[in-house]
């Protein structure tokens, strides 16, 4: 990795200003944002026999229940997703100009702050500039780096809600420093409310992503799997409507049209509540086209919808990929199949429906991962433990470390599958009972090193959640 220059040394671009005054900010904008690049994808349940050849159509000639699933190159892709158009950002507040005086201030502060690594220290550090020269607190780069390294410092030694005490002070004192960094700071904060039982106050801390919703979508994507993952559906039927034309438009956004998968879920949530046989397909298809063209069509068919009503909601067993000659018949299979454990989460562990779409997505992600992309697989059902472990990993990185919204996420959702699938008489009981045992062992071997890690991994300090 190349080595940046200091602070107060020369820009690497060559303009000839200090490095903070220039590059700086959009370097550590950058490194936030970059993802590894995923390790090549595995096929450890490949049987013996290829899949049977299958001519590449256009995409409007793929049949409606495949194009869930599969674009035109055969690729996994947001089912919900038909394309943007982007509108002009929000412009964010101009930066202060600074004399020669308060630099000097703030480049002491700094170079006194790299050399700290007690979080007592660091915070007593920063809280002598808070009451010293208040005037300045927003021109410290707080957002960028030294409360970043002091959350690291808190979460390592499971001092959590000391950080989020020094946030609620920075808030409630320093509002300009705090909006500089609101995306990450308003994560962690909803984050602990939704923690500790506090889920009325949330909404308070989604103000801003409302007011700049494509400034920091990592983190705003975070929130709100974060809040689907935990029972909030309340919170964000009052959300995701607000800011869901803007994310699938914005051109600052990348695959702004996963916002979908929720503002879909949300109108359909109280149909499904309906049951099976009070449910209008036709008058969900009608609520479903107020979102817009950003939405797939198929999903205003009533016909789609009747088909993915019984899914959901209807009785099915004996889960299987008999007649799956293709992978992307394979994938439909496993849509179906995930689209009726949705209904079995709602109904057999009290998730709402925001909840179960996301688990359900979490094991649709698992399985297409699993299907060998050239071989047929051996088994419907690939949650060997070793095997169940890689894929773990595979799908739950971020930068250097594990999201652990994803990671606990995927592996509850897994376990609640595997009983699913027993129940539905897919899969023996000693096998499923195996699986859901790997899934113990699992959590047990990684959830003290990545509480250590990451904020959010305080929310499945139990395992499975629902025990």
């Amino acid at each position: 990795m190349k080595k940046m220059p200091g602070r107060n040394e020369p820009c690497h671009c060559g303009s000839g200003k200090k490095y903070k005054k220039c590059c700086l900010p959009k370097d550590e904008d950058e490194q936030r944002r970059q993802q590894n690049v995923k390790s090549v994808p595995i096929d450890p349940f490949a049987g013996d026999d290829d899949w049977e050849e299958e001519p590449v159509p256009a995409r409007a000639e793929i049949p409606e229940d495949d194009r869930m699933h599969e674009d035109f190159a055969g690729e996994t892709v947001d089912p919900l997703f038909a394309g943007t158009a982007g509108d002009d950002a929000v412009a964010r507040p101009e930066k202060k100009k600074l004399s020669d005086a308060e630099e000097a201030i703030i480049d002491a502060w700094w170079a006194a702050y790299r050399d700290m690594s007690d979080p007592d220290i660091l915070r007593g550090h920063l809280e002598n500039f808070m009451s010293s020269h208040p005037g300045l607190v927003a021109e410290l780069g707080l957002d960028r780096e030294p409360l970043f390294e002091l959350e690291s410092m808190y979460v390592r030694q499971d001092r959590h809600k000391e950080y989020i005490d020094i946030l609620s002070r920075l808030r409630l004192e320093f509002p300009d420093a705090y909006f500089k960094g609101f995306a990450y700071f308003d994560n962690a904060m909803a984050t602990w409310l939704v923690i500790n039982g506090r889920k009325g106050e949330v909404a308070e801390y989604l103000a801003d992503f409302r007011r700049y919703p494509d400034d920091d979508p990592d983190n705003l994507f975070e929130v709100i799997h974060f809040l689907m993952s935990w029972n909030c559906q309340d919170i964000l039927a009052d959300f995701i409507p607000a800011i869901c034309h803007e994310v699938c438009t914005s051109p600052l956004i990348m695959g702004g049209g996963e916002i979908l998968v929720p503002m879909t879920t949300l109108i359909m949530a109280p149909y499904l509540d309906q049951g099976l046989d009070g449910c209008d397909p036709d008058e969900l298809a009608a609520a479903l086209r107020k979102i817009g063209d950003e939405l797939n069509p198929i999903w205003t068919d009533s016909e789609f919808l009747q088909r993915r009503l019984h899914l959901i909601l209807g009785r099915h067993e004996q889960w299987n990929l008999d007649g799956c000659h293709t992978r992307p018949k394979a994938m439909s299979r496993y849509d179906e199949m995930t689209s009726s454990f949705m209904g079995w989460l709602a109904a057999r562990k009290n998730l709402d429906w925001c909840a179960a779409e996301y688990h359900r997505q979490l094991v649709l992600d698992y399985l297409s991962e699993a299907l060998p992309k050239k071989k047929k697989p051996r088994q419907p059902f690939p949650f060997a433990e070793k095997n169940m472990e890689r894929l773990l990993v595979s799908l739950s990185k971020k930068m250097l470390w594990l999201d652990s919204t994803r990671l606990f996420g995927l592996l509850n959702g897994i376990h609640w599958f595997l009983e699913f699938l027993e129940d539905t008489r897919s899969l023996e009981a000693e096998q499923a009972r195996l699986g859901r045992e790997a899934c113990v062992h699992f959590f047990e071997r990684v959830y003290q090193s990545q509480r250590k890690q990451d904020f959010k991994a305080l929310a499945w300090e139990r395992f499975p959640r629902d025990q």
